[in-house]
């Protein structure tokens, strides 16, 4: 080997190196980003196998169901069954309008069809339900009897649904209440609304006083509320709500209260002419 390639002047400069290529550190990256790649690849492929087997719980909501039909708040009460069942009757005068309460206590409530049949002792109160048409005589909205449909249509928007033991009232165009009574063998009719959630309830009502009726929720009851004198709907309703109903829709009152019994088996009936011409309803309270 020349040894002149090993001496160095004063004043030159080399770089020393080891005989290998230069291009050995890209060799080297060339070998080891295939493994890279891959477990990187592996990572992502595990990482969505994850997330597609694992979904996180959702937070619990505050929600309220509510009836496709339904959209208003009703009222629904049971109607306790005692061994011995009477009326209770109260006087009140509210806005100087004077009402008359009568409360059943015990008894099971159902609508009749047809003329009362007074002798029957073990009725402890009654009153007209639904009205009845003028040009035919027949019942003027949905009525269901034991769950045979005699009549369809929603003049009014106030209804009660007796289905077993159980009373409902609202205000509602229309409501799964309706089915429900045919369905279940139950009860059904139409009035209108005189108070609905402790407000006043439909706005169009018949103008002129009368003598008022109405079936209300007062103080945790199904009650009858009726004007001792002729008062028109709007007062009779203000009246109601002032006395805090709940609920009340209007029932037949141009006649006197059908019947009532009070603890002390004491009985007051209004008989009034049977009309053949018209279809008579009654709600009533049976011992």
């Amino acid at each position: 080997m020349d040894k002149e390639m090993y001496d160095i002047g004063d004043n030159e400069i080399r770089v020393l190196g080891t005989g290998e290529p230069r291009d050995k550190e890209p060799q080297l990256r060339r070998r080891w980003w295939p493994w890279a790649l891959a477990a990187l690849l592996l990572t992502v492929l595990v990482g969505l196998c994850w997330k597609m087997t694992h979904h996180p719980t959702p937070a619990p909501s505050t929600y309220v169901e509510e009836s496709v039909a339904d959209t208003t708040q009703n009222v629904t009460f049971e109607a306790p069954v005692e061994s011995k069942a009477y009326t209770i009757v109260n006087k009140e005068t509210v806005n100087d309008v004077a009402l008359q309460i009568y409360t059943p206590v015990g008894g099971r409530v159902e609508l009749h069809v047809g003329p009362l049949p007074f002798e029957d002792r073990s009725i402890i109160l009654a009153a007209r339900a639904a009205d009845y048409r003028a040009d035919n005589g027949e019942i003027s909205g949905a009525f269901v009897y034991r769950g045979e449909l005699l009549s369809k249509g929603h003049p009014k928007y106030g209804f009660c649904a007796i289905i077993g033991d159980k009373v409902t009232m609202g205000m509602s165009r229309e409501t799964a209440l309706f089915e429900r009574a045919v369905e279940q063998e139950g009860y059904f009719f139409r009035q209108f609304s005189l108070v609905h959630d402790g407000k006043f309830g439909e706005k169009k009502l018949p103008k002129g006083k009368a003598v008022r009726r109405a079936l209300c929720y007062y103080q945790e009851n199904i009650v009858i509320i009726e004007s001792m004198e002729r008062e028109s709907m709007h007062d009779f309703s203000q009246a109601l709500i002032d006395m805090g109903v709940q609920e009340a829709i209007g029932l037949v009152g141009f006649i006197p209260l059908t019947l009532y019994e009070d603890e002390s088996g004491i009985r007051t009936a209004n008989k009034t002419e049977y009309n053949e011409g018209i279809q008579e309803t009654h709600i009533i309270w049976r011992r």
